[in-house]
């Protein structure tokens, strides 16, 4: 039997996903092919001729079959870019979002001129936390998260980009007892109700890492109770959240004797909380 050639395992892999519903099938088909290949999404299409032999149309259709699943197309690559990194993603961390690139711009904003000590909690892959040690680092940055697998993943990534991180392993800050300039959470904040809402690739991705209580506040609540005590003087926590929860959040900050201010995302909708003294 000839090889199959590089076009006709993309198209056929472009309608397959189109019948799995995916919207940017040719456009994922492409990446799939590239990372599998070794080729950049220019070479595709200079190589439609090119045969592919058997080992690689396995891996492809492998990873095209696990697409068509609906898991993640980080998981099914193995890595995400974010920002300038490039990370090591698994099933054991949530897959970085866009909305995450804009919480780092705004806290990079807020970040003092001088050196400052800055903490992000549930770090997960540890995305916010490497971002933010490449863009200052003047800075000592650390992070936590409840989750030993979690933490191999960001230990990884911090090797991997030659950037010097402290992980450490506890439920969100309670066994920390130094106080940080910035502290940074991007926490799960979806409720329990809202399960049957998600898009199918959530069910990938470590339910820890997603949801929290019936209104998906638990562990935010838990978080802006400790803000005081984690906040040096002139310091600041920064949340990401729902965009409907920018209210109870600011009531909960209030409840506490600290001043918050809501700020929207690229798309206008209420998504990050600077919380201080």
């Amino acid at each position: 039997m000839p090889q199959p050639t590089l076009q006709e395992l993309m198209q056929k892999s472009t309608t397959f996903l189109l019948g799995k519903e995916l919207p940017n099938a040719r456009r994922e088909v492409e990446w799939i092919f590239a990372e599998t290949l070794t080729l950049s999404r220019l070479e595709l299409y200079t190589r439609f001729d090119m045969p592919i032999a058997e080992p690689e149309v396995l891996a492809l259709r492998d990873r095209i079959t696990r697409r068509g699943r609906r898991e993640p197309l980080a998981y099914v690559l193995g890595n995400q870019p974010f920002r300038s990194l490039q990370l090591l993603v698994t099933p054991a961390v949530l897959v970085p979002r866009p909305e995450t690139e804009e919480l780092i711009d705004l806290v990079l904003v807020d970040l003092p001129l001088d050196a400052c000590r800055i903490l992000d909690v549930g770090t997960g892959s540890g995305a916010i936390a490497l971002a933010l040690k490449q863009a200052r680092p003047d800075c000592t940055v650390e992070g936590t998260d409840i989750s030993l697998e979690a933490l191999v993943v960001a230990r990884a990534n911090a090797e991997a980009n030659a950037l010097e991180v402290r992980f450490h392993h506890g439920h969100l800050a309670s066994h920390l007892i130094t106080t940080f300039d910035r502290v940074v959470a991007n926490l799960p904040y979806i409720g329990e109700g809202e399960r049957a809402q998600c898009d199918p690739e959530l069910a990938h991705e470590p339910q820890i890492a997603l949801f929290a209580g019936a209104d998906g506040l638990d562990l935010i609540r838990a978080l802006v109770a400790d803000a005081a005590r984690l906040l040096a003087i002139n310091g600041a926590l920064w949340l990401e959240h729902g965009w409907q929860q920018g209210a109870a959040i600011a009531e909960l900050a209030a409840s506490h004797e600290l001043r918050s201010t809501l700020h929207r995302d690229g798309a206008g909708k209420d998504r990050f909380t600077r919380i201080t003294r």
